[in-house]
């Protein structure tokens, strides 16, 4: 049996772990591929590589262009957010009012900012840091107790939003990982397919309000102590929450309004309809444009003080984004490898006789997992996974009904989305851990070692609910058996006195 197609992704593979460099590595492994294809010539190889897989990916598609346009639109968008200072007064506010117990009326309220900050994961994790740990200090809660609600609301709330900083990254390499569909790829309906098939996400959302109701704190968590207080901490200057409010809706609403206006007129003349508008070649034209508008809202509404600012605050948070939008464009440049290299034929034939195709959600979770953990990059995680393990189902499920293949497809989505969120959870390589626990006030090392225990208890029920669901349960249904198992074992436990 030739090997040869399986190089690249060991390539990338190897290097990820070695340089814990994500861009470098699969860049690296998109050279190797280039030299498979076009044989020992530098000049053929560096040919095949621009001309026939690297520029036709960014050139030739209105998807993945407009993945990177949106992407930079938002990061703009993002950091004028958090810069201008309307989060720090919502959350002051949440305090102001006497309650029983501040600890858990903060906490709730951090974790509900966090759900509001939908639309990017870093810049979640830095606001929230900036803004709760001076009122957490205050209140004697650990930073390492506010680290694990921070990187808990961060990169799980981007990943399974639709309106962030993630969606149009996510939606193009969907798109492009299943060009040998034997079905018609809807981008968008396969990712809200697949939300309840990424239970990893949803539990992890789901255990803290519960771990904040009960002050259930284990492992190492327990140790974890607060800090003496100290009246030089920085924070940011509070506005009108309107200032982030007024931005935050014009996004939400303009975002499916375009995608809606922006559909093509059904081939048989019936009405127009959400359906025919989320398949239509309108939604990347539509992103993009909701993207400049809610832009010029955030714009608009940044405080008339600090205006002179928002230019550089605009650059800085599009350039924040540009090493992963380089890992996107060499994931595309190796899905296209992979597929005239035939790597997903060679998996087929190597893997046929030996598992299930309904088995596929969990071992790609398990192998999402611990590549991520090893690694540090969720992005290079579901960049080098998602365009092997989509063409693979393919392959495996040739035999299946049209419906079940779909179905199998969004389960094996959720799959590649949450194994590579693990890895920001609890990787002491991962950006996120370590924005998470230095915008907390606390080290990364003692982060990774409190936040692991949650982590590993959202991971075990996720690969349960894989169990159920390669048993034939639906994925809504699995996870919900996984999540009300999960808030029945956290509510039953002892609430320890304040």
């Amino acid at each position: 049996m030739d090997f040869v197609p399986l190089l690249p992704p060991l390539v990338a593979l190897v290097l990820i772990l070695i340089t814990k460099r994500a861009a470098l590595s699969l860049f690296c492994a998109a050279i190797a591929g280039a030299f498979l294809l076009a044989g020992p010539s530098p000049i053929l190889a560096i040919r095949c590589l621009f001309e026939d897989h690297l520029f036709p990916k960014i050139g030739n598609s209105a998807w993945n262009l407009s993945a990177i346009i949106f992407t930079f639109t938002l990061g703009a968008f993002a950091t004028l957010l958090e810069k201008g200072g309307g989060f720090t007064t919502i959350l002051n506010r949440l305090l102001a009012n006497k309650s029983r117990d501040p600890k858990k009326r903060l906490l709730f309220g951090v974790y509900g900012l966090g759900l509001l900050c939908f639309f990017d994961g870093l810049a979640n994790a830095i606001l929230l840091g900036r803004v709760a740990r001076p009122l957490t200090d205050s209140l004697r809660i650990s930073r390492q107790f506010l680290a694990y609600i921070i990187d808990s609301t961060s990169a799980t709330v981007a990943c399974v939003a639709f309106i962030s900083t993630w969606i149009a990254t996510q939606l193009a390499i969907i798109k492009e990982s299943l060009e040998t569909a034997p079905f018609d790829v809807n981008p968008a309906a396969l990712f809200f397919h697949s939300i309840p098939a990424n239970p990893y996400c949803l539990l992890s959302l789901i255990l803290v309000p519960l771990v904040i109701f009960k002050a259930w704190q284990i492992g190492p968590m327990k140790n974890a102590r607060p800090v003496p207080l100290d009246d030089n901490t920085e924070t940011l200057e509070a506005n009108s929450p309107w200032l982030a409010l007024l931005p935050l809706i014009v996004l939400v609403t303009t975002l499916p309004a375009f995608i809606f206006v922006w559909q093509d007129g059904p081939p048989d003349g019936s009405p127009w309809s959400w359906k025919n508008a989320f398949v239509s070649d309108g939604v990347p034209y539509a992103m993009v444009a909701s993207g400049f508008v809610a832009l010029t809202a955030a714009y608009l509404c940044f405080p008339k003080s600090k205006k002179n600012g928002a230019p550089q605050h605009m650059l800085d948070g599009a350039a924040s984004l540009f090493p992963a939008l380089i890992i996107l464009i060499c994931a595309w440049t190796l899905g296209s490898m992979f597929e005239s290299l035939g790597t997903a034929d060679l998996l087929k034939t190597m893997l046929k006789d030996q598992i299930s195709p309904m088995s596929i959600p969990l071992i790609i979770f398990l192998i999402g997992a611990v590549m991520s953990f090893m690694t540090g990059t969720s992005w290079g995680t579901f960049g080098l996974l998602m365009p092997m393990a989509l063409p693979l189902v393919l392959k495996l499920g040739v035999d299946l009904p049209e419906a079940e293949l779909m179905s199998l497809t969004s389960m094996t989505i959720g799959a590649v989305f949450g194994g590579a969120v693990f890895g920001d959870h609890c990787s002491p390589f991962s950006d996120t851990t370590i924005v998470s626990a230095l915008a907390s006030g606390c080290t990364p090392t003692s982060h990774v070692a409190t936040q692991l225990p949650y982590a590993l208890i959202a991971a075990t029920g996720a690969g349960i609910a894989y169990v159920l669901m390669w048993a034939g349960l639906a994925a809504w249904l699995s996870t919900t058996i996984l999540a009300a198992t999960l808030a029945a074992i956290v509510l039953s436990r002892t609430t320890p006195a304040s």
